[in-house]
């Protein structure tokens, strides 16, 4: 069970996190306000607050974070590769040291 909730957090986050995402929920907001729109200033604004923080925002902050992620997976791999480079020099430096002894 904890595989498959991993394996759908992982689709839904990187479906939920993609700029069309981002423009289809866009779409859908604005698109109604063709036909309906809310009457006064509290119903707009928690028309606005909703829309734009939970509908709008969110796609773009996970594409944000991911984009965050990717970055810093790539500078680990660096990270990764010149620790590795730097434990080899070591060891060819302790290797000299002994054939001077």
């Amino acid at each position: 069970m904890k595989r498959f909730n991993d394996w759908l957090a992982d689709r839904l986050s990187l479906v939920l996190s993609m700029m069309s995402t981002f423009y289809i929920i866009t779409l859908l907001v604005i698109v109604p306000l063709f036909w309906t729109q809310p009457q006064g200033f509290v119903a707009w604004a928690a028309y606005l607050c909703s829309v734009i923080f939970q509908g709008i925002a969110l796609p773009v902050l996970g594409y944000t974070a991911r984009k965050a992620s990717d970055k810093s997976d790539a500078l680990m791999l660096k990270i990764e590769s010149l620790l590795e480079l730097i434990e080899s020099q070591q060891i060819e430096i302790e290797d000299e040291l002994k054939d001077l002894k």
